[in-house]
């Protein structure tokens, strides 16, 4: 791993303007890039792959395929909700999953309901809520 940040360093380097921040006109498309450079950018992805059991494989494809699928917007509103995801505390973290793999099979007059009774619910009866509906077993956050 510090073979991979240390060659991603000089890339990210390189691209960083004369005040020392990354601004989206410097940073080239990913076609102009080298291919050492894409190399520097994939090899993570590759380990990581490499390293990953056959049905974790099977998972990081089909996200893959589902991510080519969406529209720009689509990929936006993903991204936010990743970020907004990762500024969540670990308990936050496992409410969240609780509620999205609880809502997966409701139709959206269900999940909204869920959502009106969530807000209604104290700190107390959400600890009860994901102790009767714990969120599926997960390797990482």
């Amino acid at each position: 791993m510090r073979t991979t940040r240390t060659m991603v360093l000089p890339v990210l380097l390189a691209m960083m303007s004369a005040s020392g921040t990354l601004l989206a006109q410097d940073a080239p498309r990913w076609e102009q890039l080298t291919p050492a450079q894409r190399e520097a950018l994939i090899a993570p992805m590759r380990d990581r792959w490499n390293e990953a059991p056959p049905a974790q494989r099977q998972r990081m494809l089909q996200h893959g395929q589902r991510w080519q699928a969406m529209t720009p917007e689509q990929r936006e509103q993903a991204r936010k909700g990743m970020r907004r995801f990762e500024g969540m505390s670990p308990e936050q973290r496992e409410q969240a999953r609780a509620l999205f793999a609880h809502m997966r099979g409701m139709n959206p007059a269900q999940r909204d309901e869920l959502r009106r009774h969530w807000g209604t619910l104290s700190s107390e009866q959400r600890r009860q809520w994901l102790r009767d509906n714990p969120p599926p077993v997960r390797g990482r956050d």
